[in-house]
């Protein structure tokens, strides 16, 4: 089980001996881990407790998850209410989408803190996994960003030319009055 879904979430397994969790974090698609500028990131990740495979098999507690966007801001993954159990070898993913508003190398980091049950006294965990991405600014100039330029224009045009066929209608009943 642990395997599987080590397998699911796609890389960097950093594991917490203290508290024999392993946090992970991956993104889709994973190869090529570059994206384009407005495209949308989906990360995926997961807290696993692998007291199995340590030989404590002992719960942990979740107590606190949360997430540091490229572009700074902080999100709360949809999931479970915290706090929540995980026994030996269960694992919670959480997934975020993240539009990419930036352009170079991002970013993202994943935390995730709590306790294991513990015969010998409570051993906190407070664990993060960072996964990087290449984002690439669309060439000036190009074709692209030519559409982008009229994307942006095409409104304010329709707008003006709307504003110009009142204007020329107005001054044409000043004419005939």
């Amino acid at each position: 089980m642990v395997t599987l879904a080590l397998a699911l979430s796609l890389v960097m397994v950093v594991p917490v001996y203290a508290a024999d969790v392993g946090v992970t974090k991956g993104v889709t698609p994973t190869n090529p881990n570059v994206y384009n500028l407005t495209d949308t990131i989906h990360y995926t990740m997961t807290i696993i407790n692998v007291s199995n495979v340590t030989g404590a098999n002992e719960d942990i507690v979740v107590t606190a998850v949360w997430d540091v966007l490229p572009n700074g801001s902080t999100v709360y993954p949809i999931g479970p209410s915290l706090p929540y159990t995980l026994g030996p070898g269960e694992s919670q993913s959480y997934t975020y989408d993240w539009v990419a508003t930036i352009s170079g190398t991002v970013d993202n980091t994943f935390y995730a803190s709590g306790y294991q049950i513990s015969t010998g006294g409570n051993d906190t965990f407070d664990e993060q996994v960072t996964k990087s991405s290449t984002v690439i600014g669309q060439e000036v100039g190009g074709t692209a960003s030519l559409v982008n330029k009229v994307r942006l224009v095409a409104p304010w045009a329709g707008l003006l030319a709307c504003a110009g066929i009142v204007a020329l209608f107005m001054l044409r009943r000043r004419r005939k009055a």
